[in-house]
């Protein structure tokens, strides 16, 4: 019985992350492999916890496989991949029984390793035809998507593990740790250079569906790029008392306004920014603060009107305010960003400052899940308060409460 609820867990836990199901897209998609899989790995079980099937194979999650009859086993066993371009051609497995009994020619399975040396399971692909995956591009990608998939499961371990306060430190020490440890900057770079020079060079061998192939591949690449940047930012975003400064906060909203210069003028958003308080900061804190702030109203403009973003604030003392959290006789600055983008559910207005965790809309692939992580940790270290209020295809509101 403990055995099926760990199990359980696992598929849970892999579940839960939002960037499996991109991985295993684009796990098939570089590979030409019709199914992949995240599996869960013990002495005697396998088990899919994530899943992606066109061939169709015939599996979906949750499924068990005999553990003698995969080369997961053998992963497990040894803590080396498996990688086969054509069974029929392999030198090793040309005669071996596995391939024999599930049908595949092409297959790669690569080992997910936990931070503390445990052996979780496999990231592993298979396609019933040949597929050159045996290659140095190919296995880094791989190699940096299970260390991805290591970094959430031991953030999620530690979420257990830890009570509140010590759950957030643990946490963004986790992301710096992942990013400064593991070179994951490196493999990406390399499967954004390799897509970019194939999709150039072979331009006029490949057919319309092999260049949306590449395109697809280039965007989830581009994509992880930003979700490694923003995690570097928030593992960075520490309280350091020596930085606070007396500043002009428009100054600060217009420098974050320059960086989107681009993205303004092409969507022809509309920024309104009232005189703003002059407060005690860490000046490249509130500008970043801003910055996250108008690239989230960017994601999630409405394709109905113009993107309208007002920023405005007011003095008084947190009793004013009827926010809980704020003391009643101090004086705070309430900051207010308000867009007239697609809104949100009031029922999320806690769950969106969460780190990974974005809202399921068609636009939701243009975030990723740590902007306002960021804003709200910022925030935090300048020992405010920010809420969120927010009405579906309507507006967003972000109430910044600093003290003066």
């Amino acid at each position: 019985m403990e055995i099926i609820d760990a199990l359980q867990k696992d598929i849970k836990d892999i579940q839960s992350i939002n960037i499996v199901p991109t991985i295993l897209d684009v796990v098939c998609r570089a590979t030409g492999m019709g199914f992949a899989a995240i599996a869960r790995v013990t002495e005697d079980t396998w088990v899919t916890c994530g899943v992606l099937d066109v061939i169709p194979f015939g599996l979906s999650v949750g499924d068990e496989l005999d553990i003698q009859t995969t080369f997961c086993k053998q992963v497990r066993e040894s803590d080396q991949l498996v990688v086969i371009d054509h069974v029929e051609k392999d030198e090793v497995y040309h005669n071996h029984p596995i391939p024999a009994q599930y049908g595949f020619q092409s297959y790669i399975s690569v080992p997910i390793m936990r931070k503390n040396g445990e052996f979780f399971g496999t990231l592993c692909a298979l396609d019933l035809k040949p597929n050159k995956v045996n290659t140095p591009q190919i296995i880094d990608m791989f190699s940096m998507f299970t260390e991805l998939i290591a970094f959430h499961l031991d953030a999620l371990e530690t979420m257990r593990k830890q009570d509140t306060a010590i759950k957030k430190k643990d946490i963004e020490l986790a992301a710096y740790d992942f990013i400064s440890s593991h070179d994951l900057q490196e493999p990406l770079r390399k499967i954004q250079i390799l897509t970019s020079t194939i999709e150039k060079k072979e331009e006029q061998n490949l057919s319309d569906k092999g260049k949306k192939y590449f395109k697809s591949i280039k965007k989830a690449a581009t994509r992880m790029r930003n979700i490694l940047n923003d995690l570097l930012t928030y593992s960075e975003t520490e309280f350091k008392p020596k930085s606070f400064k007396e500043q002009d906060l428009k100054v600060l909203v217009e420098r974050a306004k320059d960086r989107l210069t681009k993205k303004i003028e092409k969507t022809n958003t509309i920024i309104n920014i009232d005189d703003l308080c002059t407060l005690r900061v860490v000046p490249i804190q509130m500008e970043q603060l801003f910055y996250n702030l108008f690239t989230n109203s960017l994601n999630f403009k409405s394709t109905k009107r113009p993107l309208l973003i007002e920023i405005s604030n007011k003095k008084g003392l947190g009793q004013t305010f009827g926010v809980q959290g704020l003391e009643d006789n101090v004086m705070y600055c309430e900051i207010l960003v308000k867009d007239n983008g697609i809104g949100f559910d009031q029922q999320y207005s806690e769950k969106i400052f969460d780190i990974f965790q974005r809202l399921k809309t068609k636009e939701n692939d243009k975030s990723t899940g740590i902007g306002l992580s960021i804003v709200k940790r910022i925030v935090e270290n300048h020992q405010g308060k920010i809420i969120a209020v927010g009405k579906p295809d309507h507006y967003a509101i972000f109430k910044m409460y600093l003290p003066l």
